[in-house]
């Protein structure tokens, strides 16, 4: 499967710099790298579910337009939530947050794009369960 820039140019609502497209195809790569690991994490290659289900390279190549996108919009503004500028006498301010979606160097897969790939979610049953009680239960 290839994903070109220009799919990516076409949905953004700015035209692109020549210089920012050569990062895009950097991002391209890292998010089609980073699904592969996702489905093998989870036990599964990305190309035989590609071949096995329908459904699957539409929802990949739209999370890849996303992962990408919020790497090229958010830019340098990663994690901010916030930021006011004053001229005269000078004041500057910058909220920082968590944001999940995009990460510092490049693209982040989000849980609901995980859900929408049908991958597993990280770390798996959290929390410490009893056993079930044996059947029919006996009281004694």
């Amino acid at each position: 499967m290839e994903i070109k820039v220009s799919e990516i140019e076409a949905r953004l609502p700015r035209p692109l710099d020549e210089s920012e497209k050569p990062r895009i195809e950097a991002l391209i790569a890292d998010a089609v790298e980073y699904l592969e690991v996702e489905f093998q994490r989870c036990g599964r290659t990305l190309d035989d579910e590609l071949a096995r289900t329908s459904w699957l390279e539409a929802v990949v190549r739209r999370v890849i337009r996303e992962m990408v996108s919020a790497a090229v919009l958010v830019g340098p503004n990663v994690g901010m939530r916030s930021a006011s500028s004053t001229t005269g006498p000078q004041s500057d301010s910058i909220t920082f947050a968590d944001v999940d979606s995009v990460g510092w160097g490049g693209v982040r897969l989000t849980d609901q794009q995980r859900l929408d790939l049908g991958l597993c979610m990280p770390g798996g049953p959290r929390g410490k369960f009893p056993p079930p009680a044996c059947w029919p239960e006996r009281i004694r």
